[in-house]
């Protein structure tokens, strides 16, 4: 129960819910519903199945005075039917200090219904916890009032059970989505990964928050060809195909293969690294045996959530000249990966169609070691909102660049190097982020950024807040430009 903020602070939300009076069979049940408790009311049915012959429709409000009524919202009086998390709110891209209760009930912050938080506003824990966790302090009643003198919904009210607690853990529906930037399992990570105690050795007290993670995502920038010549490029990564299990166990659901490296050795090295991940159950997309396998998404069914991954090659054309678009590009015949372009646009209306999903765009793009998108950068990632991502990942420039929101979705342009050895001593190729996405009602509602800190063959979370207040500094200077230009 939440107490300890004025329910004045509060908008509660309302459902109304016009019961005909009409007493046949195929009665209209004409309701009035915010989309932000809709899911409540659809659970309610779900445990509580309307009266027989009682039909559910849309209705405008006032449209049927006099029908019988029922009232479904936050903090009102009548049966409790489920709990709300009240969490406190900020703009994406602000400083995200810790929060009191204190603080709240002072009025130094502004709170909201969890179901009420949109893109650009952000929710953030509340005396160091989540909702989902044990102890959080905030939880608003959502309970439902029947006014009605019908005998059968009167019986049908009776029946459903009251809640007394808040729900804990997955019961509450938030998912919690991670992304890191780039994996290069070469250099002796692999060998370190397959010794005794490799994955403490080198994820460190990174490995609990990776596997705390529903779903968690990486780019793989390496290699695991067992023979062939390298390509001639700037750089070529290979490393033991066995390692790829590693990342299985380390909390990897997804991994892209959409980038500069899947080519390091050539097409049958492609197709080795291709059946390395499949081999280990770790799920990916954008990479096939031909455009028709690399165009297909991957699909996780989460809580009830759906969630589609596709991922798409858009680098830069080497300055060896190796041009991966030439190079690596799928076709109807030839493995490769999936290229931005009008069939890779093509393949994201197909991928990110679905009405109700989840749709997370992983590209591999922009310049190496800039630390803002370049202008044709933002256009493309922009246009795969357009295109239905509700989440767009970059890769590639090495080191962070800032986060987006357009048109209702989050844009985050460069993760950086996640595991990546040989950066030592670069301008912020060492320091990146394990991002947290909360996902509740198919929405963002928490973007948590946590600073980890690669050195040579290991990553850990890192003793300051500098990649932390770097992403932030950047996200509020796109905030700036984005301004600036409308």
């Amino acid at each position: 129960m939440f107490t300890a903020i004025s329910m004045k602070q509060i908008a509660t939300v309302v459902i109304l819910l016009a019961l005909s009076s009409f007493q046949g069979f195929g009665s209209p049940l004409a309701i009035e519903v915010s989309d932000e408790l809709w899911p409540q009311w659809l659970q309610l049915l779900q445990a509580a199945p309307l009266p027989a012959g009682v039909q559910a429709v849309r209705s405008p409000p006032g449209s049927e005075p006099g029908w019988d009524r029922a009232i479904l919202g936050l903090g009102i009086e009548g049966k409790v039917v489920g709990f709300m998390p009240i969490v406190p709110v900020v703009t994406l891209g602000h400083e995200q200090n810790p929060v009191t209760l204190v603080d709240v009930t002072q009025g130094k912050i502004g709170i909201s219904p969890l179901c009420d938080v949109s893109l650009p506003k952000v929710a953030v824990p509340l005396e160091g916890l989540l909702p989902d966790e044990p102890g959080y302090p905030p939880f608003q009643r959502i309970a439902l009032q029947l006014q009605s003198s019908n005998p059968e919904l009167l019986a049908w009210y009776e029946k459903i059970v009251e809640q007394t607690r808040p729900p804990s853990g997955h019961e509450l529906g938030i998912l919690w989505v991670e992304a890191v930037g780039d994996i290069m399992p070469a250099r002796g990570v692999d060998r370190t990964l397959l010794s005794k105690g490799g994955l403490e050795r080198v994820f460190g007290n990174t490995l609990s928050i990776l596997r705390g993670a529903d779903l968690l995502l990486g780019n793989l920038e390496s290699s695991t060809a067992r023979g062939g010549e390298p390509q001639n490029k700037s750089y070529t990564f290979r490393f033991q195909g066995e390692a790829v299990e590693k990342l299985k166990e380390a909390g990897f659901s997804y991994l892209s293969l959409a980038n500069n490296h899947a080519f390091d050795f050539g097409v049958q090295g492609f197709l080795q690294t291709l059946a390395s991940v499949f081999e280990s159950g770790i799920l990916t997309s954008g990479a096939g045996r031909n455009l028709q396998e690399a165009s297909a998404p991957s699909v996780f069914e989460l809580g009830g959530q759906e969630i589609r991954i596709l991922s798409f090659g858009a680098f830069p054309v080497d300055k060896t000249g190796f041009d991966g678009r030439i190079s690596e590009e799928a076709n109807a015949t030839r493995p490769g990966i999936l290229w931005i372009d009008e069939q890779g646009l093509v393949a994201a209306d197909r991928a990110f169609r679905g009405p109700l999903t989840f749709n997370i765009a992983f590209v591999h793009g922009g310049e190496e070691w800039r630390t803002t998108p370049t202008a044709d950068q933002q256009k493309l990632y922009r246009n795969l909102v357009r295109h239905g991502a509700t989440l767009v990942l970059g890769a590639h420039p090495h080191v962070l660049e800032g986060m987006e929101v357009f048109d209702g979705s989050l844009i985050v342009y460069s993760l950086g190097n996640f595991l990546f050895p040989g950066m030592d001593g670069t301008h912020g190729g060492q320091d990146s982020v394990i991002l947290k996405l909360g996902i509740y009602q198919g929405r963002i509602r928490y973007v948590q950024a946590i600073p980890v800190r690669l050195s040579g063959a290991s990553v850990r979370r890192a003793p300051d807040d500098l990649a932390l207040k770097d992403l932030m500094a950047r996200t509020r200077a796109l905030e700036g430009a984005s301004a600036n230009a409308n």
